[in-house]
């Protein structure tokens, strides 16, 4: 590797320049040694990013059909703490008995289908009582809990069900659940609510269930509770820590005000969705896999349009996210492969794309890749306390703050791969970077004015000078290392 200072006409072949030291633990000053990557060489490790990084996400969503016959239909009592209410027992303390107490006058029951799968026609049919099910505008009027038992099954054809507000309608999702070209929307009605707090009907999909959504619609599900945000998945406590996850396929359909589309322990596949006035959340994923292509995301309330967490491996391309209030991508405390690519985002009230402990490595990378990011009010891009990253090809600007913030309270290893990207039109710098002991810097386009702002910034900043001549002028890619100065 040739050191880049020659080129330079510098005295020594080896240039080491004080810098920030931000590692509490080291015991000796931090200095920054600079020096040439070979393009070629940087050239073929981004291919080899990239590659290694799609190949960690990608995902098989296995095929789930329907369970084969008719199912039977039955009433069963719902428990809060016995043998087989694990289903129910989350809900107790979320309102959900006690709007159910509001309609039905005796111990509450739900509609419990098993051993096949069942219409709404059908399960019209079955049930014969209108205070359960009834026919209402263009589909059908639910005012009980419904549990689909493991092996049971519905399915929405070419319908709507409505799921009535006042009664504690909800749908509880052990086996299988299909919309097909199918409405699914609360209905509030005219009588005041039993509850203390708003209160909306919800789906929720166990461990070992599928729910899929082809071409349908979602309408105001969901209040701000554990798993009553609108569409919820989850790994219940009372369930083995090895049960397969639950899977999820949602293409081609729309959600309308729901509180949030909340996964746990899920295989889960978005593509061509669209969703709009989200409360809390479009999509909120921890511990699960999750492909997120071609969707769009319009207006969240309170926080961020997509938040990942915990053990999760994610793909998320080619998504169009506006007006989210947090952050249009939040990824807090995960750890597993994630590709953000593609994405246009724009109108963050917060940061375009918020990054907090995060630990990447080879086999889990975190790269993020040609996309475009504008407008948001915060920094298109804040991290902190994140070892490594790559940022190769976006186009980010218009921002008050920094187009790229990274900022760790010690060292981490990095590397932070900057290449090809174009930055600029900030209030700030165009590049923060703090408490990393490798940055790699390729050729940018910094769209910013040099004599009125600094570019670079935290441990760049005293050579930034030296960065933006060789890799603006002589393209160079440059490598900044952070070592212990000699004594």
């Amino acid at each position: 590797m040739a050191l880049f200072a020659r080129h330079l006409y510098l005295p020594c072949l080896a240039l080491l320049l004080a810098g920030s030291a931000h590692a509490a633990s080291q015991s000796l000053p931090l200095q920054q040694s600079l020096s040439t990557v070979a393009t070629a060489a940087h050239q073929a490790h981004l291919q080899q990013l990239q590659a290694q990084a799609r190949e960690a996400v990608q995902m098989h969503m296995p095929e789930r059909p329907r369970p084969a016959g008719r199912g039977s239909v039955s009433l069963q009592p719902m428990f809060s703490s016995q043998g087989g209410s694990w289903p129910f027992e989350p809900f107790v303390n979320n309102g959900l008995f006690r709007a159910i107490a509001g309609y039905q006058a005796h111990h509450p029951n739900a509609v419990l289908i098993r051993g096949g799968s069942v219409t709404l026609a059908q399960l019209h049919d079955a049930l014969k009582d209108e205070r359960i099910l009834k026919r209402y505008k263009d589909g059908y009027l639910l005012s009980y809990p419904l549990m689909i038992a493991s092996d049971g099954g519905l399915v929405l054809e070419g319908t709507s069900l409505y799921l009535y507000s006042y009664s504690g309608t909800a749908l509880i999702n052990q086996g299988w659940l299909g919309l097909n070209q199918s409405r699914l929307e609360s209905v509030a009605g005219d009588k005041p609510g039993s509850t203390d707090r708003a209160w909306r009907p919800f789906v929720v999909a166990w461990a070992g269930s599928h729910t899929q959504v082809l071409n349908s619609t979602l309408n105001r599900l969901g209040y701000n509770a554990n798993l009553s945000r609108g569409l919820s998945t989850a790994l219940s406590v009372q369930q083995p820590a090895n049960s397969r996850p639950a899977t999820l396929l949602v293409r081609n359909s729309q959600f309308n005000e729901l509180s949030a589309v909340e996964l746990q322990h899920t295989l889960a596949q978005f593509d061509s969705n669209r969703f709009e006035h989200s409360q809390q959340y479009a999509l909120d994923i921890r511990d699960s896999q999750a492909l997120i292509s071609q969707n769009q995301i319009r207006g969240v309330d309170n926080n961020s349009a997509i938040r990942l967490r915990g053990n999760t491996r994610a793909l998320v391309e080619s998504n169009l996210i506006l007006g989210a209030n947090k952050a249009a991508i939040e990824v807090s405390e995960q750890h597993g492969a994630l590709v953000l690519s593609r994405n246009r985002i724009g109108a963050s009230r917060g940061n375009g794309i918020l990054l907090r402990s995060l630990q990447p490595t080879g086999t889990a990378p975190l790269l993020i890749d040609d996309n475009l990011i504008g407008s948001s009010q915060g920094s298109a891009i804040d991290a902190s306390e994140v070892a490594a990253a790559t940022l190769i090809n976006n186009r980010i600007g218009n921002t008050p703050e920094y187009a790229v913030s990274l900022r760790n309270a010690s060292a981490l290893p990095g590397p932070l791969i900057l290449s090809g990207n174009t930055l600029g039109q900030v209030g700030k710098a165009v590049v923060r970077v703090e408490g990393l002991s490798q940055v790699d810097l390729g050729p940018n386009r910094f769209n910013g004015t040099p004599l009125l702002q600094n570019l670079l910034i935290g441990d760049l900043l005293p050579v930034q000078s030296l960065l933006l001549d060789a890799t603006l002028r002589q393209h160079q890619v440059i490598r900044v290392s952070q070592v212990a100065a000699v004594q």
